[in-house]
């Protein structure tokens, strides 16, 4: 396992939507805000060199529907070793490298190995660089980007030297994009050679095999989790394939039949939102349409439970601006899908704030949330609830949280005489054993 991460709060920064500027200079200014929630690890989204191919028959359909008309798609790459323009320098990445290092954060970006850009420059490096098909036309991925052809030994090292590139300018990790339809044995040599220049870096695999936690990656994405817990929320989730089951108890045990396939020290990366459902849910994000207390009742489950929390950003402040990664700086437009900074100042966002920097306090302190063992508690999941014990050595955290706007009443193993309450909103533990949760109420206890 790794040990940083399972320790973690990650906070996923796009760009274009982080702040008004959208660049690494605005960003970087953030940086002492997003430490002081709690934040250990920033995921930055893809800010290499963009294709800028105007043929829109290479555009994926999100990108031409979204209506910005714009080719500049952070993934749909021309260049892995080249910052884009539109968010600044070397000199402004480093600047944000060393200030999230100062402030005792790594630095993760995103690869995006499957595809590319038409226009890539391995296209003409490299006569094999995309996969091809029968007829001899390129073959493209269902986002119509060509698909890379890692049969190459060219473009496998070239890939290999750009991660070794961005680990040499101070990267601690990757999040890899559609990792697991990339050929594992690809990951196999390319972790082998990058742990040589950076021991300890972290491999988070957009997917969900367990083949590629046994020895390339440490974290997958918890999709069945994640979106279990969106669609209690707000109804969306189920045409993503990872939420199975008619009743809220049939969808949890699908969570529990999945990881119980994945290698006993995996992580799964625990989110509510990130970049692709911020932009697709449109008016249906969760903050967009439920009272703040939604929202807080699922980030207790998130930061506590098993796994790796992801705070996407703005959702520590409860933001509910539309949002989405296709709009380019330039655009005027932009500035209203960017994230709304002024929710700090709201009532709704500063008890979003105060919750998410005492999960990542509780998270921090005591040791069984990062190395503790996770007991599923059913008894209340009929009423749309989730509850779990959290043991380690003697100790022992039950967290239970109500995702319906109504009231939830179900039997636990333990008393109020024989807890105290280390955080709780709208919830408590009855003397005789009943766990009692007000809509959206949270309560977290540890045993005496």
């Amino acid at each position: 396992m790794n040990e940083f991460l399972s320790k973690a709060v990650v906070y996923q920064i796009v760009l274009r939507n982080f702040t008004r500027d959208g660049n690494f200079r605005a960003a970087t200014e953030m940086l002492d805000h997003v430490r002081s929630i709690g934040v250990d690890a920033v995921y930055l989204s893809p800010f290499v060199e963009m294709d800028r191919d105007m043929d829109e028959s290479g555009w994926s359909p999100r990108q031409i529907e979204s209506g910005y008309h714009t080719p500049k798609n952070p993934y749909r790459i021309s260049d892995y070793d080249r910052i884009d323009p539109e968010y600044g320098t070397d000199a402004d990445f480093a600047a944000f490298n060393d200030r999230a290092h100062a402030l005792g954060m790594r630095v993760f970006m995103d690869l995006v190995y499957l595809h590319c850009g038409p226009n890539n420059v391995m296209k003409d490096r490299f006569p094999d660089a995309f996969q091809r098909n029968p007829d001899g036309t390129v073959r493209t991925t269902q986002w119509r980007f060509p698909f890379v052809n890692f049969e190459s030994k060219d473009v496998r090292r070239y890939l290999i030297g750009s991660m070794l590139h961005w680990i040499r300018l101070g990267c601690d990790g990757f999040r890899c994009d559609v990792g697991y339809r990339v050929p594992l044995d690809f990951w196999r040599e390319a972790v082998a050679e990058c742990l040589k220049a950076r021991p300890g870096l972290a491999m988070i695999l957009e997917g969900i095999d367990p083949a590629y936690l046994e020895d390339a990656f440490d974290a997958c994405y918890a999709w069945p989790w994640s979106f279990t817990l969106r669609n209690a929320l707000c109804a969306s989730g189920q045409h993503f394939g990872h939420v199975q089951g008619t009743t809220f108890p049939e969808k949890m045990e699908h969570v529990r039949a999945f990881e119980a396939t994945m290698p006993p020290d995996a992580l799964g990366m625990c989110f509510l939102d990130n970049h692709d459902t911020a932009a697709d849910d449109w008016e249906n994000r969760f903050d967009r349409i439920l009272p703040v207390e939604a929202g807080n009742a699922a980030f207790v489950l998130t930061f506590l439970r098993r796994g790796i929390p992801l705070v996407f950003s703005g959702n520590e402040i409860a933001d509910n601006a539309l949002s989405t990664f296709f709009a380019a700086v330039e655009d005027l437009g932009r500035a209203r899908k960017t994230v709304d900074w002024a929710r700090a100042l709201q009532p709704a966002g500063q008890k979003r704030l105060r919750l998410i920097r005492e999960l990542s306090r509780l998270r921090h302190e005591n040791p069984v949330f990062a190395n503790g063992t996770q007991d599923w508690i059913t008894t209340g999941e009929a009423q749309g609830t989730v509850a779990f014990e959290r043991r380690l050595g003697d100790q022992a955290v039950f967290v239970a949280a109500n995702l319906t706007s109504a009231p939830a009443e179900f039997p636990v193993s333990v008393a109020s005489a024989s807890v105290v309450l280390l955080l709780a909103d709208g919830g408590e533990i009855s003397a005789n054993g009943l766990c009692r949760l007000s809509p959206y109420g949270f309560v977290v206890a540890r045993s005496l």
